[in-house]
């Protein structure tokens, strides 16, 4: 089942990390750079840094703009976008203008010069991007959940940076965390689909010769162990609706309980076989949708539940899902249940995979967490291993009632 998802990783003598993941019978090449820059990596005080630098990599001057227009010039599509960990670059191109494709990601990569004009248009648009987060009710809550869990750790504050940042910021500012951050000892170079050898030492060609720091080192945030507010309510106008999350703060991706929380979280929340939607919504009929995540990186991890309910069903919605975590700490989940949900995992993993939108993220991620060629097979023997006592176990670890915050997002009526 896990043939085929290993992937060639090289080091290039200036520090650049190569991915390479040929899938030859592909009518199209991604060509990726991931940077290992993203809201997480910032200083609090310029909380926003790394989201308003994606967009000036293709919108911060008159050159770099015709640039990202070329590409779709030959027909391809080129994406930008900021996580907690990293910023993801990609193109997605037909072969044979790879060559181009590289040369353009490299110059917007490399090239040290924005104009403040772009940088004011720029500034505008992401204001813009902000407002329209906060009034989604889903970005909200979630916003609200990490406040509760985290106090210290910056996975608390969002990745577009608040309203105040963003307006402070300034273009040296920017300019001094491309230079930074925007060296090849922190970047990750990933070609995925239809290329030959020939191919890939062209795009090697445009990345070999550049640059980097001497010494380069990533910040880690300790641990938080401080137990959350368990309850919030913030009220929004204008719903219609009670937002619900329950979470609670768990492990990093390499931890050793991680695959059982991924189950978890698969369990209550992953398909319409899943125990939330049974409960939640074919019983009771109190949401359209219940979902359950298990967010992870290199230094945190939390997991929460989300759904929307009448605002007189919210306590009604709050007690079910505290039914379903006792449920959990308390009886084994049966052999077939447990299977099911493995096959869910593996399935979405591997239908990643093959999507050629999603395979270069998928090794992104990987690289970055436990930089490995083997990671995804090495994941899927760990979640294969994982029992039902190790469930429970988990579930008791991380799930008790006094470990979990409840928010509300509700109506100001």
């Amino acid at each position: 089942m896990t043939t085929g998802i290993f992937w060639l990783r090289n080091t290039l003598s200036n520090g650049l990390k190569v991915l390479l993941f040929p899938r030859p019978s592909a009518n199209t090449t991604q060509l990726s750079v991931a940077v290992e820059y993203g809201s997480n990596q910032e200083p609090e005080e310029i909380a926003g840094s790394a989201h308003f630098l994606e967009h000036m990599l293709a919108g911060g001057s008159t050159k770099r703009i015709q640039l990202s227009r070329s590409v779709e010039d030959s027909g391809g599509i080129l994406d930008f976008c900021t996580e907690h960990e990293y910023m993801m670059s990609t193109m997605d191109i037909i072969p044979d203008k790879v060559a181009e494709a590289s040369f353009v990601i490299s110059e917007l990569l490399f090239d040290e010069d924005f104009e403040e004009p772009k940088f004011r248009i720029e500034r505008k648009i992401i204001q813009h991007e902000l407002a329209e987060a906060s009034d989604d009710p889903t970005i909200k809550v979630e916003e609200l959940l990490l406040k509760t869990l985290f106090k210290n750790h910056p996975v608390r504050r969002p990745v577009g940076g608040f309203p105040t940042t963003v307006k402070r910021l300034t273009l040296d500012q920017l300019s001094i965390a491309h230079k930074a951050n925007y060296v090849p000892q922190n970047m990750i170079l990933i070609l995925t689909g239809n290329f030959t050898q020939k191919t890939c030492q062209t795009v090697l060609k445009c990345f070999e010769d550049k640059i980097g720091k001497e010494t380069f080192s990533r910040k880690t945030n300790p641990v938080e162990a401080a137990k959350p507010e368990m309850l919030v309510v913030e009220k929004k106008a204008g719903l219609t609706q009670t937002y619900l999350s329950i979470g609670a703060s768990t492990v990093c991706s390499s931890h050793k309980d991680t695959p059982a929380l991924d189950l978890i979280s698969v369990i209550l929340g992953g398909g319409t076989s899943s125990r939330l939607f049974i409960e939640m919504r074919e019983k009771s009929a109190l949401t359209y949708d219940a979902n359950s995540d298990h967010n992870k990186g290199l230094d945190f991890g939390y997991f929460s539940i989300n759904c929307a309910v009448k605002m007189n069903n919210s306590v009604k919605a709050r007690k079910l899902i505290f039914k379903e975590l006792s449920k959990l700490r308390e009886q084994k989940v049966t052999a077939s249940e447990l299977e099911r949900n493995k096959n869910l995992i593996i399935a979405e993993i591997l239908r990643g995979i093959d999507n050629p939108q999603q395979t270069s993220d998928i090794l992104a991620y990987m690289e970055i967490q436990f930089k490995s060629e083997k990671a995804l097979v090495d994941y899927i023997d760990d979640l294969n291993a994982v029992s039902s006592g190790n469930i429970m176990e988990v579930a008791n670890t991380y799930l008790q009632e006094d470990f979990l915050a409840t928010v509300l997002l509700t109506s100001e009526k």
